[in-house]
Protein backbone atom coordinates (compact mmCIF):
# COMPACT_ATOMS: atom_id res chain seq x y z
CA UNK A 1 0.00 0.00 0.00
CA UNK A 2 2.85 2.85 1.04
CA UNK A 3 4.74 1.55 -1.94
CA UNK A 4 7.70 0.44 0.19
CA UNK A 5 7.61 3.59 2.36
CA UNK A 6 7.37 5.95 -0.52
CA UNK A 7 3.52 6.74 0.20
CA UNK A 8 2.66 7.60 4.03
CA UNK A 9 0.46 5.07 5.63
CA UNK A 10 -2.62 7.39 6.13
CA UNK A 11 -2.20 8.64 2.66
CA UNK A 12 -3.08 5.43 1.60
CA UNK A 13 -5.42 4.49 3.47
CA UNK A 14 -7.14 7.54 1.64
CA UNK A 15 -7.68 5.61 -1.41
CA UNK A 16 -9.52 2.60 0.14
CA UNK A 17 -13.64 2.17 0.09
CA UNK A 18 -15.20 2.72 3.05
CA UNK A 19 -15.00 -1.49 3.53
CA UNK A 20 -12.00 -1.74 3.03
CA UNK A 21 -10.72 1.18 5.38
CA UNK A 22 -13.00 -0.16 8.10
CA UNK A 23 -11.60 -3.41 7.71
CA UNK A 24 -7.61 -2.65 7.43
CA UNK A 25 -8.15 -0.59 11.33
CA UNK A 26 -9.33 -3.87 13.03
CA UNK A 27 -6.27 -6.15 11.40
CA UNK A 28 -3.26 -4.39 12.12
CA UNK A 29 -1.50 -5.73 14.90
CA UNK A 30 -3.96 -8.98 15.20
CA UNK A 31 -2.00 -12.04 15.80
CA UNK A 32 -4.80 -14.37 14.70
CA UNK A 33 -5.17 -12.85 10.76
CA UNK A 34 -3.29 -14.98 8.46
CA UNK A 35 -1.78 -14.38 5.34
CA UNK A 36 -1.84 -16.94 2.94
CA UNK A 37 -0.35 -16.75 -0.76
CA UNK A 38 -1.13 -19.50 -2.05
CA UNK A 39 -4.81 -19.98 -4.28
CA UNK A 40 -7.25 -21.27 -1.43
CA UNK A 41 -9.75 -24.05 -2.44
CA UNK A 42 -13.26 -24.62 -1.30
CA UNK A 43 -12.14 -27.46 1.02
CA UNK A 44 -9.77 -24.93 2.84
CA UNK A 45 -12.16 -22.49 3.66
CA UNK A 46 -11.61 -20.31 0.96
CA UNK A 47 -15.73 -18.43 0.57
CA UNK A 48 -13.98 -16.75 4.46
CA UNK A 49 -11.44 -15.28 3.20
CA UNK A 50 -10.61 -11.66 2.08
CA UNK A 51 -8.91 -11.35 -1.26
CA UNK A 52 -6.21 -8.76 -1.79
CA UNK A 53 -5.38 -7.75 -4.88
CA UNK A 54 -3.16 -5.26 -6.81
CA UNK A 55 -3.99 -3.03 -10.02
CA UNK A 56 -2.16 -0.13 -12.29
CA UNK A 57 -4.59 2.15 -10.88
CA UNK A 58 -5.87 1.49 -7.67
CA UNK A 59 -2.98 -0.19 -6.28
CA UNK A 60 -3.72 -2.56 -3.36
CA UNK A 61 -7.58 -3.53 -2.70
CA UNK A 62 -9.27 -5.69 -0.32
CA UNK A 63 -12.39 -7.34 -0.97
CA UNK A 64 -15.44 -9.15 1.06
CA UNK A 65 -15.50 -12.54 1.36
CA UNK A 66 -17.65 -13.64 -2.07
CA UNK A 67 -17.16 -10.50 -3.67
CA UNK A 68 -17.21 -10.30 -7.54
CA UNK A 69 -13.54 -8.73 -8.05
CA UNK A 70 -12.28 -6.49 -10.82
CA UNK A 71 -10.99 -8.84 -14.11
CA UNK A 72 -8.07 -6.12 -14.17
CA UNK A 73 -6.85 -6.75 -10.56
CA UNK A 74 -3.86 -9.34 -10.13
CA UNK A 75 -4.26 -11.55 -6.93
CA UNK A 76 -1.40 -11.09 -4.55
CA UNK A 77 -2.93 -12.73 -1.22
CA UNK A 78 -5.62 -13.98 0.85
CA UNK A 79 -6.10 -12.35 4.75
CA UNK A 80 -8.09 -15.34 7.46
CA UNK A 81 -9.57 -13.06 8.84
CA UNK A 82 -12.08 -13.78 12.37
CA UNK A 83 -15.82 -13.71 11.53
CA UNK A 84 -16.26 -10.79 14.21
CA UNK A 85 -13.89 -8.58 12.68
CA UNK A 86 -15.52 -9.21 9.31
CA UNK A 87 -19.28 -8.29 10.97
CA UNK A 88 -17.45 -5.09 12.73
CA UNK A 89 -16.05 -4.30 9.44
CA UNK A 90 -19.68 -4.23 7.47
CA UNK A 91 -21.70 -2.42 10.44
CA UNK A 92 -18.59 0.56 10.50
CA UNK A 93 -19.35 1.12 6.62
CA UNK A 94 -22.70 0.18 6.94
CA UNK A 95 -23.05 3.17 9.24
CA UNK A 96 -20.52 5.73 6.78
CA UNK A 97 -22.42 4.61 4.00
CA UNK A 98 -25.90 6.08 5.74
CA UNK A 99 -24.26 9.47 6.22
CA UNK A 100 -23.16 9.63 2.76
CA UNK A 101 -26.30 8.94 1.33
CA UNK A 102 -27.39 11.46 3.33
CA UNK A 103 -24.48 13.94 2.05
CA UNK A 104 -25.21 12.50 -1.57
CA UNK A 105 -29.28 14.16 -1.07
CA UNK A 106 -27.83 17.16 -0.86
CA UNK A 107 -25.81 17.15 -4.01
CA UNK A 108 -28.45 15.32 -6.06
CA UNK A 109 -30.46 17.99 -4.95
CA UNK A 110 -28.01 20.83 -6.15
CA UNK A 111 -28.16 18.83 -9.50
CA UNK A 112 -31.53 18.82 -10.23
CA UNK A 113 -31.63 22.60 -9.68
CA UNK A 114 -28.97 23.07 -12.62
CA UNK A 115 -31.19 20.88 -14.58
CA UNK A 116 -34.24 22.13 -14.16
CA UNK A 117 -32.56 25.80 -14.47
CA UNK A 118 -31.11 24.86 -18.00
CA UNK A 119 -27.73 25.37 -16.91
CA UNK A 120 -26.43 21.56 -16.64
CA UNK A 121 -25.21 21.90 -20.14
CA UNK A 122 -23.41 24.62 -19.30
CA UNK A 123 -22.22 23.15 -16.34
CA UNK A 124 -20.97 20.26 -18.14
CA UNK A 125 -18.98 22.11 -20.42
CA UNK A 126 -17.38 24.07 -18.30
CA UNK A 127 -16.10 21.17 -16.05
CA UNK A 128 -14.93 19.59 -19.00
CA UNK A 129 -12.71 22.66 -19.39
CA UNK A 130 -11.60 22.89 -16.44
CA UNK A 131 -10.31 19.39 -16.39
CA UNK A 132 -7.76 20.21 -19.55
CA UNK A 133 -6.69 23.05 -16.85
CA UNK A 134 -4.75 21.18 -14.52
CA UNK A 135 -1.78 18.45 -15.19
CA UNK A 136 -3.42 15.44 -12.96
CA UNK A 137 -7.09 14.54 -12.30
CA UNK A 138 -6.67 10.95 -10.46
CA UNK A 139 -9.29 10.07 -7.66
CA UNK A 140 -11.77 7.70 -6.88
CA UNK A 141 -15.68 7.15 -5.90
CA UNK A 142 -16.08 3.72 -4.58
CA UNK A 143 -14.18 1.27 -7.19
CA UNK A 144 -14.62 3.32 -10.23
CA UNK A 145 -11.82 5.79 -11.36
CA UNK A 146 -12.25 9.71 -12.55
CA UNK A 147 -8.87 10.52 -14.30
CA UNK A 148 -6.78 12.71 -16.73
CA UNK A 149 -3.78 11.98 -15.80
CA UNK A 150 0.03 10.89 -16.74
CA UNK A 151 -0.47 6.96 -15.39
CA UNK A 152 -2.04 6.79 -18.75
CA UNK A 153 -5.70 6.52 -18.26
CA UNK A 154 -8.38 9.14 -19.11
CA UNK A 155 -11.47 8.15 -18.69
CA UNK A 156 -12.91 12.01 -18.14
CA UNK A 157 -12.25 13.61 -21.64
CA UNK A 158 -10.56 11.08 -23.86
CA UNK A 159 -13.06 8.53 -23.45
CA UNK A 160 -15.43 11.29 -22.86
CA UNK A 161 -17.03 10.39 -19.50
CA UNK A 162 -18.03 13.90 -19.25
CA UNK A 163 -19.01 14.09 -22.64
CA UNK A 164 -21.22 11.26 -22.25
CA UNK A 165 -23.56 12.97 -19.79
CA UNK A 166 -24.58 16.17 -22.07
CA UNK A 167 -27.20 13.73 -24.04
CA UNK A 168 -28.59 12.04 -20.74
CA UNK A 169 -31.06 13.18 -18.24
CA UNK A 170 -30.02 13.04 -14.94
CA UNK A 171 -32.23 10.42 -13.65
CA UNK A 172 -30.25 8.18 -16.17
CA UNK A 173 -26.40 8.79 -14.45
CA UNK A 174 -24.97 6.64 -12.23
CA UNK A 175 -24.54 7.86 -8.25
CA UNK A 176 -20.77 8.29 -9.07
CA UNK A 177 -21.00 10.80 -12.00
CA UNK A 178 -23.72 12.81 -10.33
CA UNK A 179 -21.33 12.96 -7.11
CA UNK A 180 -17.92 13.91 -8.95
CA UNK A 181 -20.09 16.64 -11.45
CA UNK A 182 -21.48 18.53 -8.60
CA UNK A 183 -18.33 18.18 -6.31
CA UNK A 184 -15.95 18.99 -9.16
CA UNK A 185 -18.03 21.83 -9.28
CA UNK A 186 -17.15 22.55 -5.36
CA UNK A 187 -13.89 22.16 -5.79
CA UNK A 188 -13.20 24.50 -8.08
CA UNK A 189 -15.48 27.43 -6.35
CA UNK A 190 -12.54 26.68 -3.29
CA UNK A 191 -9.84 27.35 -5.14
CA UNK A 192 -10.05 26.97 -9.34
CA UNK A 193 -9.12 23.15 -10.60
CA UNK A 194 -5.55 22.71 -8.68
CA UNK A 195 -8.00 21.93 -5.52
CA UNK A 196 -9.02 18.62 -8.11
CA UNK A 197 -5.54 17.48 -7.84
CA UNK A 198 -5.65 17.81 -3.65
CA UNK A 199 -8.12 14.11 -3.97
CA UNK A 200 -5.74 12.48 -6.52
CA UNK A 201 -5.31 9.19 -5.24
CA UNK A 202 -7.89 9.31 -2.58
CA UNK A 203 -11.33 8.98 -2.25
CA UNK A 204 -14.21 11.47 -3.21
CA UNK A 205 -16.98 11.48 -1.34
CA UNK A 206 -19.94 14.24 -0.38
CA UNK A 207 -19.36 13.67 3.18
CA UNK A 208 -15.55 13.52 2.53
CA UNK A 209 -15.54 16.96 0.58
CA UNK A 210 -17.15 18.38 3.65
CA UNK A 211 -14.85 17.61 6.13
CA UNK A 212 -11.98 18.95 3.86
CA UNK A 213 -13.90 22.21 3.30
CA UNK A 214 -14.55 22.57 6.96
CA UNK A 215 -11.14 21.91 7.69
CA UNK A 216 -10.16 24.51 5.23
CA UNK A 217 -12.25 27.13 6.57
CA UNK A 218 -11.07 26.50 10.10
CA UNK A 219 -7.84 26.28 9.48
CA UNK A 220 -7.92 29.51 7.28
CA UNK A 221 -10.07 31.48 10.30
CA UNK A 222 -7.63 30.36 12.38
CA UNK A 223 -4.82 31.58 10.50
CA UNK A 224 -6.28 35.47 10.22
CA UNK A 225 -7.68 35.32 13.09
CA UNK A 226 -11.35 35.37 12.38
CA UNK A 227 -13.67 33.80 14.83
CA UNK A 228 -15.59 30.40 12.39
CA UNK A 229 -18.77 31.18 13.38
CA UNK A 230 -21.14 27.98 12.04
CA UNK A 231 -20.00 26.70 8.92
CA UNK A 232 -21.21 23.36 9.03
CA UNK A 233 -24.90 23.88 8.26
CA UNK A 234 -23.79 26.02 4.76
CA UNK A 235 -24.72 24.43 1.68
CA UNK A 236 -21.79 23.14 -0.11
CA UNK A 237 -21.42 25.59 -2.98
CA UNK A 238 -21.34 28.38 -0.22
CA UNK A 239 -19.16 27.05 2.03
CA UNK A 240 -16.83 26.19 -1.16
CA UNK A 241 -16.95 29.89 -2.21
CA UNK A 242 -16.33 31.35 1.49
CA UNK A 243 -13.58 28.85 1.53
CA UNK A 244 -11.96 30.53 -1.48
CA UNK A 245 -12.64 33.95 -0.41
CA UNK A 246 -10.70 32.77 3.29
CA UNK A 247 -7.80 31.95 1.27
CA UNK A 248 -7.48 35.13 -0.62
CA UNK A 249 -7.37 36.65 2.71
CA UNK A 250 -4.95 34.02 4.22
CA UNK A 251 -2.40 34.88 1.07
CA UNK A 252 -2.27 38.56 1.86
CA UNK A 253 -2.29 39.16 5.81
CA UNK A 254 -1.48 35.94 7.62
CA UNK A 255 1.78 35.12 9.11
CA UNK A 256 1.30 31.53 8.17
CA UNK A 257 2.27 31.09 3.88
CA UNK A 258 0.20 28.08 1.98
CA UNK A 259 2.07 25.81 -0.08
CA UNK A 260 1.48 22.20 -1.43
CA UNK A 261 3.48 19.09 -0.53
CA UNK A 262 3.20 16.18 -3.65
CA UNK A 263 3.65 13.11 -3.88
CA UNK A 264 4.43 11.93 -7.59
CA UNK A 265 3.32 8.32 -7.48
CA UNK A 266 -0.35 9.51 -6.13
CA UNK A 267 -0.22 12.89 -7.85
CA UNK A 268 -1.63 14.15 -4.45
CA UNK A 269 -1.11 18.04 -3.87
CA UNK A 270 -2.05 18.40 -0.24
CA UNK A 271 -2.08 21.95 1.00
CA UNK A 272 -0.49 23.10 4.64
CA UNK A 273 0.57 26.17 5.90
CA UNK A 274 4.01 27.10 7.04
CA UNK A 275 4.78 29.50 10.18
CA UNK A 276 6.57 31.94 7.32
CA UNK A 277 5.65 35.55 8.87
CA UNK A 278 5.91 38.41 6.46
CA UNK A 279 7.87 39.97 4.66
CA UNK A 280 9.26 36.97 3.29
CA UNK A 281 11.90 38.23 1.36
CA UNK A 282 16.02 38.17 2.33
CA UNK A 283 16.48 40.85 5.18
CA UNK A 284 19.65 41.63 2.95
CA UNK A 285 21.23 40.23 -0.55
CA UNK A 286 22.45 37.12 -0.12
CA UNK A 287 26.07 36.92 -0.38
CA UNK A 288 26.75 35.34 -4.35
CA UNK A 289 24.15 38.14 -5.23
CA UNK A 290 25.59 40.84 -3.59
CA UNK A 291 29.00 40.18 -4.27
CA UNK A 292 28.26 39.93 -7.82
CA UNK A 293 26.64 43.42 -7.79
CA UNK A 294 29.82 44.71 -6.25
CA UNK A 295 32.27 42.82 -8.28
CA UNK A 296 30.43 42.81 -11.75
CA UNK A 297 28.06 45.80 -11.53
CA UNK A 298 29.41 48.25 -9.43
CA UNK A 299 26.56 48.95 -7.04
CA UNK A 300 27.27 48.85 -3.21
CA UNK A 301 24.35 46.98 -1.21
CA UNK A 302 23.09 48.85 1.23
CA UNK A 303 20.88 46.26 3.06
CA UNK A 304 18.07 46.87 1.63
CA UNK A 305 17.58 43.49 -0.46
CA UNK A 306 14.42 44.47 -2.41
CA UNK A 307 16.00 48.28 -3.41
CA UNK A 308 19.12 46.35 -4.17
CA UNK A 309 17.82 44.46 -6.33
CA UNK A 310 16.10 47.29 -8.07
CA UNK A 311 19.28 48.92 -8.22
CA UNK A 312 21.38 45.82 -9.41
CA UNK A 313 18.80 45.23 -12.20
CA UNK A 314 18.69 49.10 -13.26
CA UNK A 315 23.15 48.58 -13.38
CA UNK A 316 22.16 45.26 -15.82
CA UNK A 317 19.83 46.54 -17.90
CA UNK A 318 22.07 49.82 -18.54
CA UNK A 319 25.52 47.35 -19.41
CA UNK A 320 23.51 45.92 -21.82
CA UNK A 321 22.78 49.27 -23.82
CA UNK A 322 25.93 50.01 -23.96
CA UNK A 323 27.93 48.86 -27.32
CA UNK A 324 29.64 46.18 -27.33
CA UNK A 325 33.09 47.99 -28.28
CA UNK A 326 34.78 50.22 -25.89
CA UNK A 327 35.58 54.53 -26.03
CA UNK A 328 38.41 53.90 -29.04
CA UNK A 329 36.49 51.44 -30.61
CA UNK A 330 38.39 48.25 -29.84
CA UNK A 331 36.76 45.09 -28.14
CA UNK A 332 37.14 44.64 -24.12
CA UNK A 333 40.22 42.28 -23.07
CA UNK A 334 38.70 38.43 -22.98
CA UNK A 335 39.94 38.36 -19.34
CA UNK A 336 37.51 40.46 -18.37
CA UNK A 337 34.77 38.27 -17.10
CA UNK A 338 31.87 41.03 -16.64
CA UNK A 339 33.12 42.34 -20.86
CA UNK A 340 32.26 38.59 -22.17
CA UNK A 341 28.93 38.36 -20.39
CA UNK A 342 27.89 41.96 -21.49
CA UNK A 343 29.05 40.63 -25.03
CA UNK A 344 27.07 36.98 -24.65
CA UNK A 345 23.81 36.78 -25.69
CA UNK A 346 22.41 36.68 -22.33
CA UNK A 347 23.91 39.94 -21.21
CA UNK A 348 23.93 41.02 -17.98
CA UNK A 349 20.74 40.53 -17.13
CA UNK A 350 20.71 37.14 -17.43
CA UNK A 351 23.89 37.11 -15.68
CA UNK A 352 22.29 38.50 -13.01
CA UNK A 353 19.11 35.81 -13.19
CA UNK A 354 22.03 33.29 -13.05
CA UNK A 355 23.57 34.78 -9.84
CA UNK A 356 20.12 34.57 -7.90
CA UNK A 357 19.64 30.53 -9.46
CA UNK A 358 23.03 30.06 -8.24
CA UNK A 359 22.50 31.44 -4.68
CA UNK A 360 19.31 29.23 -4.44
CA UNK A 361 21.09 26.26 -5.62
CA UNK A 362 24.05 26.59 -2.71
CA UNK A 363 21.90 28.06 -0.29
CA UNK A 364 19.43 24.44 -0.52
CA UNK A 365 22.79 22.53 -1.12
CA UNK A 366 20.51 21.07 -4.40
CA UNK A 367 21.95 19.55 -7.55
CA UNK A 368 20.47 22.20 -9.78
CA UNK A 369 17.92 24.76 -9.86
CA UNK A 370 16.71 26.86 -12.44
CA UNK A 371 14.37 29.96 -13.05
CA UNK A 372 12.11 30.30 -16.18
CA UNK A 373 9.94 33.49 -17.87
CA UNK A 374 9.58 35.30 -21.18
CA UNK A 375 12.90 36.15 -23.00
CA UNK A 376 11.11 39.62 -24.19
CA UNK A 377 8.85 41.43 -22.39
CA UNK A 378 7.58 43.56 -25.27
CA UNK A 379 6.06 40.04 -26.31
CA UNK A 380 3.51 40.66 -23.89
CA UNK A 381 1.81 43.47 -24.85
CA UNK A 382 -1.38 43.20 -26.71
CA UNK A 383 -3.37 44.51 -29.64
CA UNK A 384 -5.15 46.83 -27.09
CA UNK A 385 -4.27 46.99 -22.85
CA UNK A 386 -4.37 44.69 -21.18
CA UNK A 387 -5.31 41.93 -24.25
CA UNK A 388 -4.28 38.37 -24.82
CA UNK A 389 -2.60 38.33 -28.30
CA UNK A 390 1.00 38.88 -27.54
CA UNK A 391 0.43 35.90 -25.22
CA UNK A 392 -0.95 34.14 -27.71
CA UNK A 393 1.44 34.44 -30.53
CA UNK A 394 4.06 33.07 -28.55
CA UNK A 395 6.20 30.18 -28.73
CA UNK A 396 8.60 27.81 -26.63
CA UNK A 397 11.10 29.35 -28.01
CA UNK A 398 10.05 33.00 -26.63
CA UNK A 399 10.72 31.66 -23.70
CA UNK A 400 13.90 31.12 -21.51
CA UNK A 401 15.41 28.99 -18.75
CA UNK A 402 18.73 29.61 -16.99
CA UNK A 403 19.41 26.05 -15.67
CA UNK A 404 23.11 25.38 -13.70
CA UNK A 405 24.39 22.66 -11.55
CA UNK A 406 25.84 23.03 -8.00
CA UNK A 407 29.20 23.63 -8.11
CA UNK A 408 30.39 19.99 -6.41
CA UNK A 409 26.99 18.00 -6.36
CA UNK A 410 26.99 16.92 -10.04
CA UNK A 411 30.46 16.59 -10.57
CA UNK A 412 29.51 12.63 -11.12
CA UNK A 413 27.38 13.64 -13.74
CA UNK A 414 30.24 14.67 -16.10
CA UNK A 415 29.74 14.59 -19.84
CA UNK A 416 25.58 13.92 -19.25
CA UNK A 417 25.38 17.23 -16.95
CA UNK A 418 24.40 19.41 -20.12
CA UNK A 419 21.88 17.02 -21.52
CA UNK A 420 20.23 17.13 -17.86
CA UNK A 421 19.93 20.39 -17.53
CA UNK A 422 18.93 20.82 -20.92
CA UNK A 423 16.30 18.49 -20.67
CA UNK A 424 15.21 20.25 -17.52
CA UNK A 425 15.23 23.46 -19.19
CA UNK A 426 13.37 22.75 -22.42
CA UNK A 427 10.34 21.29 -20.28
CA UNK A 428 10.06 24.54 -18.32
CA UNK A 429 10.01 26.56 -21.07
CA UNK A 430 7.32 24.67 -22.56
CA UNK A 431 5.48 25.07 -19.28
CA UNK A 432 5.68 28.40 -19.52
CA UNK A 433 4.14 28.67 -23.14
CA UNK A 434 1.43 26.30 -20.99
CA UNK A 435 0.65 28.77 -18.15
CA UNK A 436 1.06 31.66 -19.79
CA UNK A 437 -2.98 32.57 -20.81
CA UNK A 438 -3.47 31.02 -17.68
CA UNK A 439 -4.39 34.60 -16.05
CA UNK A 440 -6.78 35.44 -18.94
CA UNK A 441 -10.35 34.99 -19.31
CA UNK A 442 -11.56 32.01 -20.59
CA UNK A 443 -13.43 34.04 -23.37
CA UNK A 444 -10.76 35.70 -24.55
CA UNK A 445 -8.35 32.09 -25.02
CA UNK A 446 -9.11 30.42 -28.34
CA UNK A 447 -10.83 26.81 -27.65
CA UNK A 448 -8.26 25.19 -29.61
CA UNK A 449 -5.44 26.95 -27.40
CA UNK A 450 -4.46 24.52 -24.61
CA UNK A 451 -3.17 25.56 -21.18
CA UNK A 452 -3.01 25.18 -17.52
CA UNK A 453 -3.53 27.16 -14.98
CA UNK A 454 -0.28 28.79 -13.59
CA UNK A 455 1.43 27.72 -9.61
CA UNK A 456 0.30 29.88 -7.36
CA UNK A 457 1.96 28.64 -4.08
CA UNK A 458 5.15 27.00 -3.18
CA UNK A 459 5.27 23.78 -3.46
CA UNK A 460 7.73 20.84 -2.09
CA UNK A 461 7.73 17.38 -4.27
CA UNK A 462 8.45 13.85 -3.35
CA UNK A 463 9.17 11.03 -5.63
CA UNK A 464 8.91 13.01 -8.91
CA UNK A 465 10.07 10.85 -11.47
CA UNK A 466 8.03 8.14 -10.66
CA UNK A 467 5.27 8.49 -13.42
CA UNK A 468 6.56 12.22 -15.15
CA UNK A 469 8.95 10.90 -18.18
CA UNK A 470 10.39 14.80 -17.86
CA UNK A 471 11.64 14.01 -14.34
CA UNK A 472 12.70 11.13 -15.31
CA UNK A 473 14.60 12.17 -18.15
CA UNK A 474 16.20 15.12 -15.99
CA UNK A 475 16.54 12.59 -12.75
CA UNK A 476 13.97 14.99 -10.72
CA UNK A 477 13.25 13.16 -7.44
CA UNK A 478 12.88 16.11 -5.54
CA UNK A 479 11.81 19.26 -5.45
CA UNK A 480 10.78 22.97 -4.94
CA UNK A 481 8.87 25.40 -6.82
CA UNK A 482 8.43 28.93 -5.75
CA UNK A 483 6.56 30.49 -8.59
CA UNK A 484 5.71 34.23 -9.07
CA UNK A 485 3.82 37.11 -8.75
CA UNK A 486 3.59 35.84 -5.45
CA UNK A 487 0.20 35.52 -4.07
CA UNK A 488 1.09 37.68 -1.19
CA UNK A 489 2.10 40.28 -3.36
CA UNK A 490 0.27 42.02 -6.08
CA UNK A 491 0.57 40.39 -9.56
CA UNK A 492 3.38 41.04 -12.07
CA UNK A 493 1.45 43.84 -14.24
CA UNK A 494 3.00 44.53 -17.37
CA UNK A 495 0.60 46.68 -20.59
CA UNK A 496 -2.61 46.41 -18.47
CA UNK A 497 -2.57 42.76 -17.70
CA UNK A 498 -1.70 41.14 -14.23
CA UNK A 499 0.07 37.60 -14.11
CA UNK A 500 0.63 34.79 -11.61
CA UNK A 501 3.22 31.93 -12.18
CA UNK A 502 5.24 33.60 -14.84
CA UNK A 503 8.32 33.27 -13.30
CA UNK A 504 9.83 31.04 -10.58
CA UNK A 505 12.48 29.61 -8.79
CA UNK A 506 12.76 25.81 -8.99
CA UNK A 507 15.41 23.44 -7.29
CA UNK A 508 16.59 19.78 -7.91
CA UNK A 509 17.64 17.22 -6.02
CA UNK A 510 18.28 13.81 -7.89
CA UNK A 511 18.83 11.88 -4.78
CA UNK A 512 17.74 12.27 -1.11
CA UNK A 513 17.67 13.48 1.59
CA UNK A 514 14.25 15.37 0.47
CA UNK A 515 13.49 18.79 0.60
CA UNK A 516 12.13 20.54 4.47
CA UNK A 517 10.72 23.68 4.56
CA UNK A 518 14.08 25.31 5.48
CA UNK A 519 14.78 24.85 2.20
CA UNK A 520 11.87 25.87 0.52
CA UNK A 521 11.38 29.00 2.31
CA UNK A 522 14.80 29.79 0.86
CA UNK A 523 13.53 28.98 -2.82
CA UNK A 524 10.75 31.86 -1.29
CA UNK A 525 13.21 34.42 -0.55
CA UNK A 526 15.22 33.90 -3.76
CA UNK A 527 12.10 33.97 -5.73
CA UNK A 528 10.92 37.40 -4.47
CA UNK A 529 14.32 38.55 -5.82
CA UNK A 530 13.59 37.52 -8.93
CA UNK A 531 10.25 39.28 -8.37
CA UNK A 532 11.95 42.18 -8.62
CA UNK A 533 14.14 41.90 -11.15
CA UNK A 534 11.28 41.43 -13.58
CA UNK A 535 8.95 44.06 -12.13
CA UNK A 536 11.89 47.03 -12.80
CA UNK A 537 12.24 45.48 -16.15
CA UNK A 538 8.79 45.86 -16.91
CA UNK A 539 8.66 49.67 -15.56
CA UNK A 540 12.05 50.23 -17.50
CA UNK A 541 9.25 49.01 -20.74
CA UNK A 542 6.27 50.35 -20.01
CA UNK A 543 7.49 53.94 -19.41
CA UNK A 544 10.20 54.01 -21.45
CA UNK A 545 12.56 54.98 -18.57
CA UNK A 546 15.23 51.93 -18.74
CA UNK A 547 16.57 50.14 -21.64
CA UNK A 548 15.60 46.09 -21.74
CA UNK A 549 17.05 44.28 -24.05
CA UNK A 550 15.39 41.12 -24.68
CA UNK A 551 17.95 37.59 -22.83
CA UNK A 552 19.22 35.56 -25.30
CA UNK A 553 21.27 32.63 -24.68
CA UNK A 554 20.59 29.39 -22.77
CA UNK A 555 19.72 27.26 -25.46
CA UNK A 556 20.50 23.77 -27.00
CA UNK A 557 24.28 25.15 -27.69
CA UNK A 558 25.09 26.99 -24.55
CA UNK A 559 24.08 23.74 -22.59
CA UNK A 560 26.24 21.51 -24.92
CA UNK A 561 28.96 24.05 -24.81
CA UNK A 562 28.67 24.15 -21.07
CA UNK A 563 28.14 27.80 -21.05
CA UNK A 564 27.49 27.69 -17.13
CA UNK A 565 31.12 27.70 -16.59
CA UNK A 566 31.45 30.72 -18.00
CA UNK A 567 29.09 32.47 -15.81
CA UNK A 568 30.21 35.68 -13.74
CA UNK A 569 28.41 34.16 -10.78
CA UNK A 570 29.38 30.32 -11.45
CA UNK A 571 33.55 31.89 -11.92
CA UNK A 572 32.93 33.84 -8.12
CA UNK A 573 31.48 30.56 -6.80
CA UNK A 574 34.52 28.46 -7.91
CA UNK A 575 36.98 30.51 -8.94
CA UNK A 576 38.56 32.06 -12.20
CA UNK A 577 39.23 30.17 -15.21
CA UNK A 578 43.02 29.35 -16.05
CA UNK A 579 45.15 31.96 -16.70
CA UNK A 580 42.42 34.59 -15.98
CA UNK A 581 42.19 36.71 -12.98
CA UNK A 582 38.89 37.15 -10.91
CA UNK A 583 37.51 40.49 -11.94
CA UNK A 584 37.87 43.28 -8.52
CA UNK A 585 35.88 46.52 -8.07
CA UNK A 586 38.88 48.63 -9.83
CA UNK A 587 37.48 46.16 -13.15
CA UNK A 588 34.03 47.51 -12.93
CA UNK A 589 35.25 51.14 -12.24
CA UNK A 590 37.44 50.92 -15.53
CA UNK A 591 35.10 49.38 -17.65
CA UNK A 592 32.45 51.89 -16.92
CA UNK A 593 34.65 54.94 -17.59
CA UNK A 594 36.08 53.50 -20.84
CA UNK A 595 32.07 52.75 -22.24
CA UNK A 596 31.46 56.73 -21.45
Amino acid sequence: MTSQGRIPFGLACRRLTEWESALLQHVLGREDVDVVVEQPTASCGAAGLVPVTRSALFGASFWRPGELRESRDRPIAWLRVPAEVLDTADEEARSALAREAAAADEVDGILRGWESGGELDHRLAQLADWVERVETVYLFIGREVFSKSDAGSNTLTRDGRISGLRDRPVGNWSSADRLFVVLAHCLFASGRSVRFEEFNGMQLSATGLRRYLLDRHANYCAAIGRPPGLPHGMPLPELAAEVRVLQEEVDRHAPLMRYRRINGLTFVKSEGLDDFPHPRDPHVLPEPVARHGRLRLGVEPTGKAREDMRALTVAAALLDAQPDTDAAGALPSAGQAGDDAHRAPHGAVGELLAAIVLSAVLSTDSDYGMSSSVRDLTRLRGARPGGPDGVLELKKADFVCCCLPHPVRMAGTGEDTGPILWRAAQRMMYNRWHFAPGEFDREDIPHKRHYFFPPQVPDIAEHADHHHGGHVASRVRYSLRAPGAQVWHPPFSVFGHGFRGCYDIRLVRMDGPAFTLRELREAVRHCSLVDEVWRTLADGVQYGTLPVRPIGGFDRDWYAARGWERLDAYLLATGPRPGTAPAGPEDVTHRKAGRG
